[in-house]
């Protein structure tokens, strides 16, 4: 099995160098490949929200909590900052906090066990939907199609990210149960990458209900679809970043 710091850097490059393809094709803005980045590295992280290491689930808890933190703070700014006063404004983040932390972290750790159903490609898509679906419901959109159409766009690539990252830490766990050099196969090997945890029937059943259900109620990807599927734009010479690098200036 892979450790903390292969799945972080491995994730965080390969997210990286997508969320940079999608941003020279003009699919994406400086702001959002950042975000999706965010994403993707998070997303070669979670399989591991099952693990048995109390310092990787420090890391992953502290840095889920973070983001559904900032989540909440950019939601309620948007929505109600005229009505909050200042003390709920640090409220509200600060429960998200401790709910995050002090709730949901015990409650995955005593029900979850390591390489069960979150080392599932059926729990990934579960994490990918729920991440559109947040994604779609929370980002601002005027009525114009344009702008509905770039909002679906950034949550099927949000929801996207999450679960690119996820496989990339499913395939290298499956990579290191592989023994090249003695052309040996560990007893770990397939325990990684599996469709489900079937060995936990309801809760398989659960998860297939809930994903029918999100993917249900998720924007419809066609748009989305189209956007992706035109190249025309992709810049690979280095000549042609300038712009971007200029972009970039402007965040710092």
């Amino acid at each position: 099995m892979a450790n903390f710091n292969t799945h972080l850097n491995v994730a965080t490059v390969l997210t990286g160098l997508t969320a940079a393809t999608l941003l020279s094709a003009e699919h994406i803005d400086i702001n959002s490949a950042i975000a999706l980045w965010f994403l993707g590295s998070i997303g070669g992280l979670l399989p591991d929200v099952d693990s048995d290491n109390s310092h990787s689930l420090d890391i992953i808890f502290n840095l889920f909590a973070l983001s559904a933190v900032f989540i909440t703070i950019r939601y309620i700014t948007l929505e109600w900052s005229s009505e909050l006063s200042f003390v709920e404004l640090i409220a509200i983040p600060l429960v998200v906090y401790g709910i995050i932390k002090y709730l949901i972290r015990p409650l995955f750790e005593y029900f979850t066990v390591h390489r069960g159903s979150c080392h599932s490609l059926l729990f990934l898509l579960l994490a990918a939907l729920i991440t559109t679906q947040v994604v779609w419901r929370i980002m601002p959109a005027s009525s114009a199609q344009s702008a509905l159409n770039d909002k679906a766009l950034m949550a099927w690539l949000s929801g996207g990210f999450i679960l690119l990252g996820g496989l990339i830490h499913l395939l290298l766990d499956e990579l290191y149960s592989v023994d090249l050099s003695n052309v040996t196969v560990k007893r770990s090997f397939g325990t990684a990458m599996k469709l489900a945890d079937f060995d936990n029937k309801l809760l398989t059943l659960i998860t297939v209900m809930v994903i029918g259900a999100l993917a249900y109620t998720a924007p419809s990807p066609n748009e989305t679809i189209n956007a992706l599927s035109d190249w025309s734009k992709f810049k690979l010479s280095p000549s042609e970043f300038g712009g971007y690098f200029a972009q970039l200036k402007t965040l710092f």
